[in-house]
């Protein structure tokens, strides 16, 4: 890549470069999100947009120059009514640029962005069984494994369990 690789938050204007590149990653790996392109691609552009909107969550953009080369999201877990709970999801880097460390960049915009959402206390993040590198990327950035959830039927017909992590929030604001 010949142009420096930078990440940035993503707003509305950014919807149709966004709904482009999670529908790609939708297609590409049908087994590894917790939705299907059939889904998603029904949105509309209201419904893109709503997820660039900024209110309890952030969706990112890697950019090589002008092209959107990876996203990724951190939203508040609609599994924890009191809204303390953050969850990190929707990541996907382009096969061609895969390999070249840039998912650490991934992970510290998505932390540092949690740290200072103040209604949260724990970042969550969880994978499908058997998927390593989801794995590894998130023991290196320090979350700990909370449990693994019953077996699931994933989008792409398979029935494999879930593995969820957390990161103490509140004990990396207290570090800095």
């Amino acid at each position: 890549m010949p142009d420096a690789v930078r990440i940035r938050p993503l707003v509305a204007q950014d919807w149709e470069s966004f709904s482009t590149l999670r529908l790609q990653a939708l297609q590409e790996c049908p087994g590894v999100y917790g939705s299907s392109y059939e889904a998603e691609v029904q949105h509309t552009p209201d419904e893109w947009r709503d997820w660039l909107s900024g209110q309890g969550k952030c969706v990112f953009g890697l950019y090589a120059g002008d092209d959107l080369i990876g996203i990724t999201g951190v939203f508040t877990s609609r599994h924890d009514p009191s809204g303390c709970t953050g969850v990190m999801a929707a990541s996907y880097i382009k096969p061609a640029c895969r390999g070249r460390g840039l998912s650490a960049m991934l992970y510290k915009a998505r932390i540092d962005w949690a740290i200072g959402h103040a209604p949260w206390k724990k970042l969550c993040v969880a994978h499908r069984e058997g998927n390593e590198a989801s794995r590894r990327a998130n023991q290196k950035w320090g979350f700990v494994y909370t449990e693994t959830d019953m077996e699931m039927i994933w989008p792409d017909g398979a029935k494999v369990a879930r593995l969820d992590y957390e990161l103490d929030l509140e004990k990396l604001r207290r570090k800095q």
